[in-house]
Order: C-alpha cells, then structure tokens, then sequence
C-alpha cells in the first residue's frame, strides 16, 4: 500500500522493496528520495531490465530527474539516491557486497 511506484507484485517487477532513510539525503522521504531502495524481483533477468529502465530514463532526461547507483546482485537491486556523494554511496556498495 506504500509503494510510491505501485509496482510491487506486479508482472515482471519487483516482488518487495524496501526503502533506507539516510541523513544525507531527505530521510522525510519514502523511495530513493529518502535515500536508498533495496527492490527484490523473481529473476535475475528482471533486476537488470528494471536497472537498465531507471538508468535509460534518468540519462535521457539529461540530469533534470537526477542520478542514481544502481548495484546489483542475482534478483536484488540496491538503488542509492544521486544525492549522495561517491564515497557514501560505497559504503551502501560494500554492505550489498558482503
């Protein structure tokens, strides 16, 4: 009921997601704004093709709608907001890793 995206559970997205209120962002915020997202999907396949829409989307728009990090591992997507600094966002990146 909170998903901002009204995707969850719907064919060919993600399956839960879950969002990380960081201060360094607008923790106020829910979805990447707050943040970061953590989006789980059914298959691998699926994860990339929602990274590689956000990414295209973001690209296309020239800057205006912002940046993300995108890391992915098998059917999880972390998304760090652009906000966020290099060096923050490598921190949410070793955490994914491990």
């Amino acid at each position: 009921a909170n998903d901002a995206n009204n995707l969850i559970g719907r064919p060919g997205q993600y399956v839960s997601a879950a969002w990380i209120a960081d201060s360094a962002a607008d923790p106020a915020q829910t979805g990447i704004d707050g943040g970061a997202v953590v989006e789980t999907f059914a298959t691998p396949e699926n994860t990339q093709t929602r990274s590689d829409y956000i990414q295209g989307v973001l690209q296309g728009a020239g800057g205006v709608l912002g940046t993300e990090y995108h890391y992915l591992n098998g059917t999880v997507l972390l998304r760090v907001s652009g906000i966020l600094m290099p060096s923050q966002a490598a921190v949410y990146e070793e955490a994914f890793s491990k």
